[in-house]
């Protein structure tokens, strides 16, 4: 065993791979290293967000050349069968293989047939109560859109479906989807208990921004662990089918973040009455942990009934072509078509769509037909330097000169480095300290912990000051010349004592995954300098569609091609149990 988990290093394992491998063996207690090797697999596949190892796929992995793996699929499926530790449906016991030849943990096995299980009983109609009032609050919304308006077709989903699926680039409109259901909901039963949610603290704190602005003050967004009762001493929250979470609609946004296991919790949280609408962007960067709920969601084409078409037509005037394909989804996935925020022709929008088709000659097009650079490929770290120097300079400036705070904030929450790296060269780490080295040098206290001017992210909720998890703010001095963090929500400023401020960093630079629904002016997408499993187009997408004015790329041609060429897809089994309509 010594000697296999020492090869298992060699070949790049990291630690918990190992060990895991090594408690299975120690389980297993059989002579077939295979058992060992597999488990390692399975875990590895696990920290890389995959929720299963699809024993197809690794056969086929030149990687995994050296593990001396059997070459045909039929021998490693039926040596993994004659292990005790490996079991079909219905066992108990630590890895479950399925007859699609997908191997799991036994916990994310339950969490996805449970997943699947809850939306199947949840893909159903709901009939509306009252339809003179839905016709007028149509006819009452009015449209520039030429030809179909997914947007309406979005909310009339969302009001006659229990399980609702919509899906859109960044401004497509969710948030006015969000604001148009309550308001039409609302007006079908004003007594239905609406909860708004979302995976993190920043995305909550921005879905009430959004309510507040629009006389639903009353509901309050909380994130998901809030709103289930999730904390570190009870990882599945308070509720369960005996006793439900008290709503009767749930609106969950930034769904792209929800891993298997939070959506399990979700689903078993819920009355077998409640409504669930999910609300995201599909293309975007999936969840931090395994699975890829929301991309598993929305993997086939938009598919609808006749019926709903004929009810939609009878209730919008919207005609849309019925499907003959019958999925468990049918009539409840839209994927919104039109983007209020870039322009058909705007070189974002034209970037952001050659990135997400994976052809990197059509980036490339794109790039030599803009009127502004998109572009920088000299890497060195004096070039970066001067550009995000650049880029930061109005701020820097304001700063200098004593401009009020308000400006200052506002200034620095135009423009954003993002990187695909935490640590190591060409990474949030090496960005934030080349600017500070700078900045020390025109005066600033850069080696001090608090500093005037030092823009700081926040990574840990609290709740009680109503500061989130990626929230950004500027240390500045107050009108006494003290020290402090100001932070600006809905054009207000609040200020927050140093001592009391909960986990933070500095900000100048941030990974793309800390900016999933943030968006600024200006946009700086800095690449890793060498190949890493982490440049895939998703995370590509994600960071250009970050900015609205403005976006530069910094990254070698090689490192461009193979982050587009590369797409990041999850091995799960949830697409293929959604697939076939239940005979039910």
């Amino acid at each position: 065993m010594k000697q296999l988990i020492a090869s298992l290093r060699q070949v790049g394992f990291g630690e918990l791979a190992c060990q895991f491998a090594r408690f299975i063996a120690r389980l297993d207690k059989t002579d077939d290293g295979l058992i060992a090797i597999t488990a390692a697999l399975l875990s590895d596949a696990n920290s890389q967000g995959h929720v299963c190892l699809n024993l197809a796929h690794a056969i086929d992995n030149e990687a995994y050349v050296s593990l001396a793996l059997p070459e045909q699929l039929a021998e490693w499926v039926q040596r993994l069968k004659q292990s005790h530790v490996v079991g079909g449906a219905g066992d108990f016991t630590p890895l479950i293989l399925t007859e699609q030849g997908l191997l799991y943990l036994y916990r994310y096995w339950v969490d996805e047939q449970n997943v699947a299980n809850a939306i199947r009983q949840r893909c159903q109609s709901i009939p509306l109560i009252n339809q003179q009032q839905i016709q007028q609050d149509f006819a009452d919304w009015s449209s520039n859109i030429e030809g179909v308006d997914w947007q309406k077709v979005a909310v009339f989903m969302a009001l006659t479906r229990q399980f609702s699926v919509i899906s859109g680039g960044p401004g497509t409109g969710k948030t006015t989807i969000v604001l148009r259901l309550l308001s039409m909901l609302f007006s079908q039963n004003n007594q239905l208990n609406i909860a708004l949610t979302a995976p993190t603290g920043k995305a909550a704190a921005r879905l009430q921004q959004a309510i507040n602005n629009s006389g639903f003050e009353s509901l309050e967004a909380k994130t998901l662990h809030r709103l289930l009762g999730i904390s570190v001493d009870n990882q599945q929250g308070r509720y369960n089918a005996e006793k439900p979470l008290p709503v009767d609609v749930v609106i969950i946004d930034e769904a792209s973040m929800i891993d298997i296991s939070l959506m399990a919790t979700l689903m078993k949280s819920l009355p077998a009455k409640a409504r669930v609408i999910l609300l995201g962007d599909s293309q975007q960067l999936a969840s931090v942990e395994s699975g890829a709920v929301l991309a598993n969601l929305c993997q086939k084409h938009m598919l609808f009934s006749t019926e709903f078409c004929n009810d939609l037509a009878t209730m919008t005037g919207i005609k849309i072509n019925a499907s003959q394909h019958n999925t468990v989804l049918i009539d409840g996935v839209v994927e919104l078509q039109h983007s209020y925020r870039f322009e058909q022709q705007s070189d974002i929008g034209r970037l952001a769509t050659a990135v997400q088709s994976g052809n990197i000659q059509s980036v490339f097009e794109v790039i030599s037909t803009t009127q502004r650079s998109l572009w920088q490929q000299q890497c060195d770290p004096s070039s970066i330097l001067s550009s995000v120097t650049a880029l930061y300079q109005p701020f820097f400036d304001a700063v200098n000169r004593g401009a009020d705070t308000l400006t200052c904030l506002q200034l620095f929450e135009q423009q954003r480095v993002l990187c695909a790296l935490k640590t190591g060269s060409q990474s949030v780490q090496s960005v934030n300290g080349l600017i500070e080295r700078v900045i020390q040098k025109q005066g600033w206290r850069t080696n001090q912990n608090f500093y005037h001017g030092r823009p700081i992210m926040v990574t840990q909720n609290d709740h009680l000051q109503h500061l989130f998890n990626g929230d950004t703010g500027v240390v500045l001095r107050d009108e006494s010349g003290e020290l402090r963090a100001c932070f600006i929500f809905d054009n207000v400023l609040h200020w927050f004592d140093l001592a009391r401020l909960p986990a933070h960093e500095t900000a100048f630079a941030m990974t793309v995954h800390k900016s999933q629904g943030s968006e600024f002016d200006n946009v700086f997408v800095l690449l890793a300098e060498e190949e890493s499993p982490l440049l895939t187009r998703e995370l590509l997408y994600t960071a250009i569609t970050r900015a609205k004015k403005q976006v530069m790329l910094l990254c070698s041609e090689t490192i461009l091609t193979q982050t587009v060429i590369t797409q990041h897809q999850r091995e799960t089994g949830l697409a293929g149990l959604l697939e076939k309509k239940s005979d039910a």
